[in-house]
Order: C-alpha cells, then structure tokens, then sequence
C-alpha cells in the first residue's frame, strides 16, 4: 500500500458527533467575553422579510484540530560506514538479500593495501628466513665447539688424575721442583689453553646469537606491527552487517570511487522491529499534542516517539503486536493538538461579537434573545460553548442548508491510487575497464564495442598502440646476463660450499626473467580486453593518439545477471514492498507482462542513500529473456525502456469521500451530512489523503452517513 498527496501539516479538524439540527458553512471567531453583568449594547436580529428565522440547537460534539503527516511502516535500520575515506571495491550481496550478523556487505578496493601486505609478509620471510639460517650454522658451531670443549675437558680431568708432586726432596734433602711436574705443567697449560679459547669462541658465538635473536625478534615485532595494521586498514575496508535482516538500500558506486568518510554505503533492515517513519515534526507541536497516534490500513496504533539526529524524518516505534502491517505500508501519524469530548457547542457562524463581547440570538417562545456567551475551542465549524448558552437551546442562524442535487452514502472500502511509467534496468555489480600495460608509452587508438552493446569475457573492448622505451628492457637485460656469469661462478667454485647463494641467485634470476618477459610482453600489447562479460556501461571519449597511463579507466561492464528496474517516483506513490506490472520486448520482439516487488523506500530512505527513484526487483527467469538495448540504422545501442504500472492500496478499509462532495477551506475539510429530517449539516473530517477521485477519511465520518453537494 502507498501513500498519495498528503494535506498534512496543516490544521484538520474533527467533529464525530452529528447533531440533528440545521448548519452552514461558517467563518471563526474569537474566545474571549465579558461579564454578564455589565452593561453593553446588544444588536437586535432582523426578522421578517429581512431575514429568514433559522435555529440549530447547541449540542454536544466532539470537536478536535489535529495535525496529520505523511509517514510508512518503516524497519529498523542500520547503515554502515568507513572510518576514513576509502576506494569502492565491490558489493557482496545483492539488493533484497537476506544476511545475518558478520556477513560482509562491502569490499573497498585493497589492491594497493594488499601489496604493502604482501610486500611486508616478503619482507618478514625473509627476516625469518636469514635468522634462521644465521642460528642453524650458529648452533652447528656451538655444537661443534661445545663437543671439543667436552673432549678438552675430559683430557684436562685425566691430567689431573695423575698430575705428579711439584716439589720432591733432592740428594741434599732439600725440597726441589719436580721435573715430571713441569713437564705435566706445560702439558696441562697447553690444553687448557685450547680449552679456554675453545670456551671464548663458544661465549662469544652464544652472545651473538642472542644479539641477533634479539635483535631478530625486535624487527621481527616491528614488523609484524606493520603488518598489523595493513590488514586493519584492509579490515575497516570491510563492512559488515551488524544485525541479521535484508540489505533494503545501496549506495551507486563502482570499483575505484571515492568515498568520503563516515558517508553511508549500504543498509539492512529488521523487519521484525517496525516504526512509523514521517515527514519532520517540531518539537514544539509534538510536545504540544494531547495525543499521538498513526494510522495504517485503516486501523489506529498507538507509538512512541524515537530521539533521533535526523534533520528530515521523526521516527516512532509502532506497537503492532499482532503483525497486521508490513515495511513499505502507506501510514499517517495523528498529532491531535487539541481534544474536546462531549462539550456544548454551536455553529460559528451563530456568533457575534461586538468588541471583546460574544453573543448569540436565542429562540425563546417565538422570541428572539440576545445573551452573552463565553466561548472556548473551535474547529472551524463549531465553537465549544464555555458559558451563557444550554444545550438543546436554540440559537439562531443566518441561513438554512439546502440538500443538493447529488447524494451519496458513504461506505467503507480501499483507497487506491494508479501509477504509470517507463524506466531502464540498473546494475548494482560492474567491472571497470582499465589499462593494463605498465611498460612503454600507450597511445590509445579506436574502441571496438559501443556503450549498451553486450560483450563476452575476452572479447577486445580498445585497440592501442604500445611505443618501446627500451631502456629499462636494457639494463634489466644486462642484470640478468651478469646474475648467470656469476651463478656460473659460485657453480664451478663448488656447489655445496656455495649452495645458499647459488639458491638466492637463481632467485634473482627467475625474477629477472619474469619481469623482462612482462615487459616484452607490455610492447607487444595491441588490444584491451574484456574482464567479465555484460553489457557496456560507460565508455570514457578517448580519441585516436590520446595517451593511456598504466591503470587508466576506460570504462564499465555491467553484470547483467543482477539488474532492476529503475522507476521514477516523483509522487513518491511507489514504496517497498509494492507490486508493479511490468511489460517489456523479449528476445524475439515478442510482449510480455510480468510482476516486480518493490525493493528501495526511495526518499523515504532519507540521508545519502535516499533516492528520487526506485528500484524493483524482477523475477526469476526475466534478464536472460529481457530485451535491454536495441541497434539503431547509425550502428549506435541504445536502452530499451520498460513499461511498468500499478494500483496501488494506499488504505484498506477506510471511508472513502466523493472529491466533489468536499469543501477544504484553510486546510479543513468538509462535507455536508443529510440528515433523516433532511436537513443538511457541514460536517469537518479528518482527510488522510486524495486522489483524483476521492479523499480517505481517517476520522469525523462514519460508514452509513449520507451526504450531497451541488
């Protein structure tokens, strides 16, 4: 269901109780009076011909002034957002898609990101590769040199065993140096010697492979930091959903635009938890509002009101416990800023006044009398009598109400209003076309494909001309003959003594090789091709001889398998979830009529996703037979557009008002009730909206009354 042209916000008043007496249109009037004690002059009514003696008797009614605004059930919604700015890279779900809570919606382009990361996982690799191979022949020596200490320690252990006396008595009995000892003495010293530099060797190759692991493992931190926060600047490059729902709006991007921070790309809604969403309203006249109340398929729910940032829509929850609304039903909210129930009242135009004072004719016993009255409320129609008049008194009036020629009895049905247009397939997924050549100057020579023109993957998209600079071909050329006469040289001085720098050299040169290949194969580059199949979107106006830079964008393909109908919603009738028939050409030329849902709220969105138009989603079966672009005589593609209309349920089960029969004066609406007596009375109602036809009444009329006009 839609809504259509709203009166909202202006005044509307309400009168639901229908007094059997005779009314007219009337003007307003003041509120204020003055005692009835003081002493003023009245003016006598003119009788006779001069005037005809009508009466009405004041009443009880209901008077109300209200304000109403266009709204729809609206889900709950969150939009998702980059941090900092970002390149787009891709959607990755579709419009209409069901995702649950982490599901990644969007892709910002991380080719150059994901370089850095790469050339920083090279870089640790490399790290770890060069420490490892220092700690390998580092704990190989220490192996080494531990082992020879231990053998050195066990010749040292058996010197000591049988290490001989220093001093043995001489001829003289004198103690004298032992000659066995001093020979022991230099055998000793000489093994302690190799121990103790076998012991230094071994410290000082210990403490550098604790110098290089530390210092291994700062760079090796450092750059794994780097690493780091690559891939959580990669991360916040991706967006993903924070409740489980549907992706209800996207943002019109392709791969490589800019995105500004913070600006929203996407958006999923819960359709389980609803709101009224509507036009702005004051805080002044919600805070003012005695009552507030929405109204969706003809039935009243009560809201509450939502805080929100939002400058363009007020927000309210909507108490639907029993799920009888849909997202995308038309809806009003009711502001009612004034209520009387039951209050005696009488007809505006059966008021006087002179100065400050207020007064009314009565009929007495065929009598005419003046008598003050103290005014209250009114709606335009009636005015709440606050003092100096009873109920069921009668109170003149100037003129009597005639039935006129047309007379219809309301009833209750479904307002409906028709939509009619034409609009073209969008495409939500598309590939851009850059430049692929890096090596060389590229001079941009003719497109084979027109815009709109369906192509295959790997069919030519351009024809270019790649000129050579040669120099870098050169000297890249010259490293890699230099890299093969050493590698040769490290070979012929041995294989195994050189075999880590043979690894890396021949490292060096596949890398040569593959670069030189790359670049020979840039020169020999004559045509652009197509990276995924669909249909040309957009085609950049190079001409003949314009340079290309390596990356240049020339253009888009559009993925055809994922497309809407893109509809222009001007009225704003179209919302979510609406049905519309769609006839288009197929293939073959043939006509064909199917249905579409609705996908987009269009404006009702609001912020940067909300759109003037709308997109509807087309069923199964329908792009592979759609005929989407046509060959004009000039050899040019151009769109085919597509027929699409509706009748759309704006209310069920409302009373619906003859736009004739309705007078709207100052923004109320009115209509005269004939009465069993047949006498006519102006009756104001709540008007929800019009079409060309007729208003829906949100309230003031009941099914049944009878009404005329002229």
């Amino acid at each position: 269901m839609r809504r259509v042209k709203h009166l909202a916000p202006k005044f509307l008043s309400v009168c639901l109780t229908v007094c059997v007496t005779t009314s007219l249109f009337l003007t307003g009037c003041g509120n204020e009076a003055v005692e009835a004690e003081e002493s003023i002059e009245l003016h006598e009514p003119k009788t006779g011909d001069e005037a005809a003696m009508n009466t009405e008797k004041v009443a009880y009614r209901n008077l109300y002034r209200t304000q109403v605004y266009d709204g729809v059930v609206f889900p709950y919604v969150e939009e998702y957002s980059c941090e900092s700015e970002q390149k787009f890279g891709s959607f990755d779900v579709v419009l209409g898609e069901h995702v649950t809570q982490g599901t990644p919606l969007v892709h910002m382009e991380s080719g150059a990101i994901d370089k850095k990361i790469e050339a920083m996982e090279e870089k640790l690799h490399a790290l770890t590769d060069t420490f490892e191979k220092f700690r390998r022949d580092s704990e190989e020596k220490l192996a080494a040199l531990e082992n020879e200490m231990e053998n050195l320690q066990e010749i040292l252990e058996n010197l000591e065993e049988v290490e001989p006396e220093e001093f043995i008595a001489g001829s003289t009995g004198q103690n004298t140096t032992n000659p066995e000892y001093s020979s022991w003495q230099k055998e000793w010293k000489k093994w302690e010697g190799q121990f103790n530099n076998k012991e230094l060797s071994f410290n000082m190759e210990t403490e550098a492979l604790r110098q290089k692991r530390e210092l291994y493992e700062l760079d090796y931190q450092y750059y794994s930091c780097c690493l780091r926060k690559l891939e959580e600047e990669k991360s916040a490059g991706i967006l993903t959903s924070g409740i489980e729902g549907k992706v209800i709006a996207m943002g019109s991007y392709t791969s490589g635009s800019s995105i500004h921070a913070k600006t929203p790309v996407i958006a999923v809604g819960d359709m389980d938890r609803k709101y009224i969403k509507c036009s702005k309203i004051p805080e002044l006249n919600r805070m003012r509002a005695q009552d507030i109340y929405a109204v969706a398929g003809g039935k009243r729910y009560e809201v509450d009101y939502v805080e929100s940032d939002d400058s363009e829509f007020s927000l309210f929850v909507l108490k639907d416990e029993n799920s009888e609304t849909k997202e995308g039903d038309a809806a009003v909210l009711v502001l009612a800023i004034d209520v009387r129930e039951q209050v005696p009242a009488v007809s505006v135009e059966s008021i006087h006044r002179d100065g400050l004072q207020q007064y009314v004719y009565v009929l007495e016993d065929d009598k005419v009398v003046t008598k003050l009255i103290q005014a209250g409320m009114s709606d335009g129609v009636y005015t709440e009598i606050l003092s100096g008049v009873e109920v069921g008194e009668e109170v003149m009036v100037s003129q009597k109400l005639t039935a006129g020629a047309n007379t219809a009895v309301l009833e209750k049905g479904t307002f409906e209003i028709a939509y009619g247009g034409n609009g073209n397939l969008v495409y939500p997924r598309k590939t851009r076309i850059y430049n692929p050549v890096e090596e060389g100057i590229v001079y941009f020579q003719e497109y084979k494909v027109a815009e709109n023109q369906y192509v295959e993957k790997g069919d030519v998209i351009a024809v270019i001309r790649v000129e050579a600079e040669g120099v870098d071909l050169a000297r890249k050329e010259t490293d890699l003959k230099r890299a093969k006469e050493r590698l040769a040289d490290l070979i012929a001085d041995g294989e195994e003594k050189n075999k880590d720098a043979i690894e890396q050299r021949r490292e060096s040169i596949a890398k040569l090789e593959e670069e030189i290949a790359s670049i020979r194969e840039d020169y020999g580059t004559t045509e652009i091709y197509a990276a995924a199949s669909g249909r040309v979107f957009y085609l950049v106006n190079y001409i003949i001889g314009d340079v290309l830079k390596p990356g240049s964008y020339l253009g888009e393909i559009a993925d055809e398998s994922v497309s809407f109908l893109e509809l222009s919603n001007d009225s704003n009738y179209l919302c979510y979830g609406d049905t519309v028939e769609i006839t288009y050409s197929d293939n073959s030329g043939g006509k064909r009529t199917v249905e579409g849902m609705v996908a987009t709220f269009g404006m009702k969105m609001g912020g940067a996703l909300g759109e003037k138009n709308v997109w509807v989603e087309l069923p199964g079966g329908v792009l592979e037979d759609v005929q989407t672009a046509r060959r004009t005589y000039s050899g040019a593609y151009v769109p085919v557009r597509i027929e699409a209309s509706a009748v759309l349920e704006v209310m069920k089960n409302v009373v619906t008002v003859p736009k004739l029969a309705v007078t709207e004066i100052e923004g109320n609406t009115y209509v005269n009730v004939l009465l069993e007596d047949g006498t006519v009375m102006p009756v104001s109602f709540l008007a929800g909206g019009m079409n060309r036809e007729s208003y829906w009444v949100i309230d003031g009329l009941t099914e049944g009354m009878k009404i005329c006009w002229e």
